[in-house]
């Protein structure tokens, strides 16, 4: 099984974006200090980065999911993306490690 949580992709702009799956592997959206705390973290890396969580809400009559993703901006092409890519995994993990929710029981 992937185990993988962060990916990389381009935004409609063509920027590079990672995109954290936080949600499956904390059971809960990322909060400020932690949105904060993986900024500070890739800027030991790049000079610029835009990160916020994002929480989206997907129904239909048969389902109904709540997603959490943190998504990182990069403005500019770097040659550490898989650093970063990795960097975002890891504080995920992090993240998860001192503070998850256990999903309720249907």
């Amino acid at each position: 099984m992937d185990l993988t949580t962060a990916f990389v992709r381009s935004d409609d702009q063509g920027a590079t974006e990672i995109v954290v799956n936080f949600g499956p592997l904390a059971g809960r959206e990322a909060t400020e200090a932690e949105v904060d705390r993986l900024a500070r973290r890739l800027l030991g890396t790049v000079e610029f980065v835009r990160v916020h969580a994002v929480r989206s809400h997907e129904m239909s009559a048969q389902s109904e999911s709540i997603v959490h993703q943190v998504v990182v901006q990069l403005p500019v092409e770097t040659d550490d993306l898989e650093e970063l890519r990795e960097m975002c995994e890891a504080w995920a993990a992090d993240c998860a490690a001192e503070r998850s929710v256990t999903p309720l029981d249907a």
